[in-house]
């Protein structure tokens, strides 16, 4: 029996295989039940490629037990399981904390791509698991969550929920592991490291993804590349376990730490996704699989809700909007932060929005400073009302200039925080995590709301709501400055675990983006977290782009991009010119420069305009016209680096429309000490033998050099760039269309 592309059952025992365009994902059941991983690799043809696994093999000693080697989908804690765990309860009412898992038997096909596998423990009947498996058949990328449900009449409590446990296949030789770390202004800073027998873990505890690692991981031998990334908000972990053999399992989800949850009867508990996939294209190939998958993921949003908020739906009702279309394009944006920090008015906006309009911007945003009380970082957060100082009519007078300009109007805000000074927390001092009698911490001079209360999800609900409706806001920056600390509850009700705090506070994230887009079909959301905290794929799915990083120093943003490049799409990647970081450094870094690294994603504009001169500001409105001429290409397309940010002081980057009819290609030379001319730059993903017609800038927008140049030559000898120069910080932008 020939496999074709979607989800076979083999006809003769319980074996699935899901097949996409260029992988198979193998799971079957033992005789006893165990669902096993059977192969996750190259694309298979037949199903009599993989023989029937009736009973798992024997170990090799009392010390290495087969079960501890055995390739579980949910390898749940108890009996002699020592490797990688799924999942780990305790049965309250016995104080059992052992799980026997076991196939029930059923399954359900929701679709070409979603397989669901049930599991039921064999003591503690009613006690199941939902496995669920949808992939992307285009993108070679497979997503895994879990649902819990305790059908039993006691409660359960929740220890340790991953979403998926991966098993790689045992390879003979060395693999190398590449993750994302980094710190505040120094996101995504890719490592690669042998991968050695132990284990390694990655992981958040800030109730945020964090800047100093991102939930993303790929483990490569050769050109083979396995690759993954969470979905979540929150605290996640991921560990990579290999033994001396050479097998290795990655096993993620929320972090153990200080997690708890207790499952009551009847309810059910649903994991985020923990999205892979395999490609034989090396790390350039599982970019383009995960960013093509992340651009197009899903087409509704889907929220749940576990009481009674907000717009008073009923209990356990499952929230669903359609998403946005995924080839929209993102506007030019202005934000007025670094020309006025929190010295806000509306005379200086609405100047800066005059120019930013004469750059060709289509979108100013009114950054923090905005709000009662807001005189610096140590008052007025929560208190979201403008200022009576700063903008006595209120924001809407603002709002009309902007949108009588012909641009649409952005606005900051930082929805989970407060000051201490602010009305909002001198009225609600118990609207706050902690614990009584205890000190808070404060960072950055605030203190987190207790989101998970429903009368503070409303407050805040309805203060956003109210400000988009009456300004005519068409946009929102949401901002999160300090991670999550001294996570109690005041009010916390009896049958919940205090520490279901660091989920349900990411579950009000989303279900208020959701009720967002759902009350107001057109607004943009930009997700940010003092940088590119909060850029994890799921809140890319609720958001239309994310801040990558508060450091927008070129050179610095080269390598930022280069890592946030491997999961975030061009579309989604905010990419700004800037004065950062001093005035000398503008001098030194051609304005030039500074934009064609913001061709890179979401363009937008953060400097002081007040301070351009006629000739720069003439110099931004026609690099934003180039910008936008060939943004269909920039945010839409694919992106590969053909040359990484590295110590050379040399990049390079493609960015391909898939028909393979258009590329924009950026060239930076960011230093040259020993005045060395420049090699050609061989491209990829061209038609060897179509012509294309190249149009070249450098440090002029209104000056193109043109060539026409056969694809073949193009990927094999390379594009020769005669006037990048020998000087520090030329750049180039090559925009090739098929003749």
């Amino acid at each position: 029996m020939s496999l074709k592309t979607g989800i076979t059952k083999h006809p003769e025992h319980p074996t699935w295989f899901l097949v996409s365009e260029n992988t198979t994902y193998v799971v079957g059941a033992t005789k006893d039940g165990l669902m096993l991983n059977l192969h996750w690799g190259g694309r298979l043809h037949s199903v009599d490629d993989i023989p029937d696994v009736a009973a798992l093999a024997p170990g090799r000693s009392s010390q290495d037990p087969s079960l501890t080697d055995a390739r579980e989908e949910l390898p749940a804690f108890g009996g002699l399981r020592y490797g990688a765990i799924g999942l780990k309860a305790e049965f309250t009412h016995t104080k059992a904390r052992e799980i026997n898992l076991a196939w029930t038997g059923s399954s359900d096909q929701f679709s070409d791509y979603h397989l669901r596998l049930d599991l039921e423990d064999r003591i503690y009947k009613g006690f199941k698991v939902e496995l669920h498996y949808e992939f992307d058949p285009a993108t070679d990328v497979l997503s895994r969550h879990l649902r819990i449900l305790n059908g039993t009449s006691h409660m359960i409590h929740l220890e340790q929920v991953f979403s998926a446990v991966w098993h790689l296949p045992p390879v003979h030789g060395e693999r190398t592991l590449t993750t994302l770390a980094g710190a505040w202004a120094a996101e995504t800073q890719v490592q690669t490291q042998p991968l050695r027998p132990g284990t390694q873990l990655l992981e958040s505890k800030r109730g945020i993804p964090s800047a100093q690692a991102y939930p993303w991981l790929a483990i490569q031998q050769d050109d083979e590349v396995y690759f993954g990334t969470l979905g979540w908000s929150g605290s996640w972990a991921i560990q990579i376990r290999t033994n001396i053999d050479g097998q290795t399992s990655i096993a993620g989800g929320l972090n153990t730490h200080d997690f708890g949850w207790n499952l009551k009867p009847d309810d059910s508990f649903v994991t985020p996704a923990f999205v892979a996939g395999f490609t034989r294209r090396g790390l350039s190939g599982a970019r383009r699989c995960l960013t093509r998958h992340v651009q197009m993921q899903g087409q509704y949003l889907t929220c749940r809700v576990r009481g009674k908020y907000i717009t008073h739906h009923a209990w356990d009702q499952q929230l669903t909007h359609p998403l946005r279309m995924h080839d929209k394009i993102n506007p030019v944006l202005y934000n007025s932060w670094e020309a006025t920090g929190f010295d806000v008015s509306f005379e200086s906006q609405q100047k800066l929005a005059r120019l930013a309009k004469l750059t060709g911007a289509e979108l100013f945003v009114l950054d923090d400073g905005w709000f009662r009380g807001r005189k610096s970082d140590r008052a007025g957060l929560g208190d979201w009302d403008a200022d009576p100082k700063k903008f006595p009519h209120g924001l809407k007078p603002l709002a009309d200039r902007v949108h009588k300009l012909g641009m649409k109007f952005g606005l900051w805000f930082e929805p989970e925080m407060v000051n201490r000074d602010s009305d909002l927390y001198r009225a609600h001092p118990d609207w706050v995590y902690g614990y009584k009698d205890c000190p808070q911490s404060e960072a950055r001079h605030q203190l987190v709301l207790d989101m998970t209360r429903p009368d503070v999800e409303e407050f805040v609900f309805n203060r956003i709501s109210n400000i988009i409706r009456e300004v005519g806001v068409n946009y929102i920056k949401w901002d999160m400055n300090r991670p999550i600390s001294e996570a109690g509850r005041t009010n916390c009700p009896s049958d919940q675990d205090p520490r279901e705090i660091w989920v349900r506070h990411v579950e009000v994230f989303y279900r208020m983006l959701l009720l967002l887009k759902r009350a107001y079909p057109n607004l943009m959301i930009e997700s940010c977290s003092s940088g590119g905290g909060r850029a994890d794929i799921e809140a890319i799915r609720y958001t239309d782009q994310c801040w990558t990083s508060d450091n927008t120093n070129p050179v610095a943003r080269l390598m930022i991009q280069y890592g946030a490049s491997y999961v975030l799409p061009p579309r989604v990647m905010a990419c700004w010119v800037t004065d950062m970081p001093s005035e000398d450094d503008r001098i030194k870094i051609p304005l030039s420069f500074r934009f064609h690294v913001s061709f890179m994603g979401s363009m937008g504009l953060g400097g002081d305009l007040n301070k351009y001169t006629t000739e720069e500001l003439d110099q931004c409105r026609h690099w934003v016209a180039l910008y936008k001429s060939m943004r269909h290409v920039l945010q839409r397309g694919d992106l590969d680096w053909l040359i990484p940010p590295t110590t050379t002081g040399i990049a390079a980057t493609q960015t391909t429309v898939q028909d393979f009819s258009e590329a924009v290609v950026l060239v930076f030379r960011q230093h040259s000490p020993f005045w060395q001319p420049l090699s050609p730059i061989r491209l990829r993903h061209l038609h060897p033998y179509q012509t294309y017609k190249a149009r070249i800038w450098y440090h002029d927008p209104k000056c193109a050099e043109i060539k026409v140049v056969s694809g073949a030559c193009l990927m094999n000898k390379g594009l020769e760039l005669s006037q990048l120069t020998q000087l520090s910080y030329s750049s180039a932008v090559i925009w090739l269309a098929k003749q």
